[in-house]
């Protein structure tokens, strides 16, 4: 785990008034501790929807774009291009459709091809036409050179990397850099906040694997914090219903809704 650093961020970009705390999440989809990170943002969701809003931005520094450029052979299979057209289409259908991609390169350790993010793509109910049209297109490209502008504000320069804004613009925001621990993250939503905060509750088990198509038994543990015994006991139920079935990939235990 890399060490704390809460630095104060300072930044021009014009932000317009917020009625929640704005989380900027700054990924590196070839790192595994953004893959990490991605849990403890899904338990901030649950418990803080009517308090956050979070917005994932793929760091975009030279090393990772040259990186996305290298096992790409063109437009179409480069996942800088693939996500910003992706989220040309909304910021909901981009993060499903780097759900879907995630559960399938994480797991299998496959190539990204454009096979695989057209097939992302049709998952996360994105405009097919479209999306094969803006990842060729200058809108792109000028989405991640606006990232860049606001990473090299924000002082961004590693991954992964939160930074915090509360609903007054005017102040600075909160970088958090690397994977901290779940308590971190709470608090700094409670101070930026300021008032008492009613947490929600996780859906079942069943029907967070069923919205999540895929999901760790590690996650699963980060998200409902139990006690293994008894997590295993209600998997192990919901595998004796058929409501769902286990899969391993390189020694990592899944689950998933069985068809």
């Amino acid at each position: 785990m890399k060490p704390l650093q809460l630095i104060e961020c300072q930044t021009n970009i014009p932000l317009q008034p917020l009625k929640k705390i704005e989380i900027y999440s700054f990924f590196d989809p070839f790192c595994k501790d953004s893959w990490e990170l991605k849990c403890i943002l899904r338990k901030l969701q649950i418990e803080y929807n009517q308090y956050i809003e979070i917005k994932h931005i793929l760091l975009p520094t030279l090393r990772i774009l040259t990186k996305c450029q290298a096992q790409s052979t063109t437009e179409d299979d480069n996942i800088a291009l693939a996500y910003k057209a992706a989220e040309l289409q909304g910021r909901k259908k981009a993060s499903m459709f780097l759900r879907s991609l995630q559960n399938e390169t994480m797991t299998k350790n496959d190539i990204i091809t454009r096979d695989l993010l057209m097939q992302s793509a049709e998952k996360a109910r994105l405009d097919l036409d479209t999306y094969a049209e803006d990842i060729r297109s200058t809108h792109v490209t000028n989405s991640l050179k606006i990232d860049q502008h606001i990473a090299r504000e924000m002082e961004v320069t590693m991954s992964p990397t939160l930074v915090f804004f509360n609903e007054n613009y005017e102040d600075d925001g909160l970088k958090v850099e690397g994977v901290q621990p779940y308590a971190i993250y709470t608090y700094i939503i409670n101070e930026l906040i300021e008032m008492d905060i009613e947490k929600e509750l996780p859906p079942t088990i069943f029907d967070y694997i069923t919205q999540h198509e895929l999901v760790s038994e590690t996650e699963l543990e980060i998200i409902y914090e139990w006690p293994k015994k008894i997590l295993d006991r209600e998997l192990k139920k919901l595998k004796l219903m058929s409501k769902i079935e286990e899969v391993c990939y390189n020694e990592n235990k899944y689950w998933r809704k069985k068809e």
